[in-house]
């Protein structure tokens, strides 16, 4: 078991060098961010409405692969969950719609996480027990580690290492790297992210 003191990296330099330790590239992680921006654009008012959301999410998972895969990073495809991963790393990079990215609280996913994301990401031992220990100090086991490319409807990205709880959500981030700031586009409401596999998801869409 591994003890972390979460860490928010927002200098340029400083961020691109633990991208490299990650071997994981700035531009390639925002090129990907695109894809999913993309996705969201295309859809239309003819569209059901959690479309936009479901585009960012499956263009969000194709920019990743488009973008990385190559050298030591793979396709990962594991209990419904959709992503990369690096073998020798043992890192895994998934993607998530956020409510916020690159703000002064940890990101929060805007649909809940399944089982399979739980099983996948970084466990929080003592939270399963409902130990509480202090923001400082978190605890996790596991071979891998999961990050997230997190974007929000403005186009602010980050790379974090979430905990995910009991529940599907961000308990809170281990690591935070931002990789761009948003603007002011139309902020369309996105959804629900994924096809989730709970089976009692209460589905709330709202679009502005």
């Amino acid at each position: 078991m591994e003890s972390i003191s979460p860490v928010t990296i927002k200098d340029l330099h400083e961020g691109d060098a633990h991208l490299d330790a990650l071997q994981l590239d700035r531009d390639r992680l925002i090129a990907a961010g695109h894809h999913a921006m993309a996705g969201r654009a295309s859809a239309s008012p003819l569209h059901p409405s959690n479309t936009a959301g479901f585009l960012s999410y499956a263009d969000g998972v194709k920019g990743l692969r488009a973008e990385n895969i190559g050298d030591d990073w793979q396709l990962f495809r594991s209990e419904g969950v959709e992503g990369i991963c690096n073998e020798e790393l043992k890192l895994r990079v998934l993607f998530a719609n956020v409510f916020e990215a690159c703000g002064e609280d940890d990101p929060q996913a805007r649909s809940r996480k399944g089982a399979g994301s739980e099983r996948v990401a970084c466990g929080d031992m003592f939270e399963a027990v409902g130990v509480e220990l202090p923001l400082s100090v978190i605890k996790f086991s596991g071979d891998y580690k999961t990050y997230y490319l997190m974007v929000d409807q403005h186009g602010a990205m980050e790379l974090s290492l979430p905990i995910v709880k009991a529940g599907g959500n961000f308990l809170r981030c281990v690591e935070r790297i931002f990789l761009i700031g948003g603007n002011d586009l139309d902020e369309i409401d996105f959804g629900v992210d994924e096809p989730a596999d709970d089976s009692d998801l209460d589905i709330i869409v709202t679009r502005k």
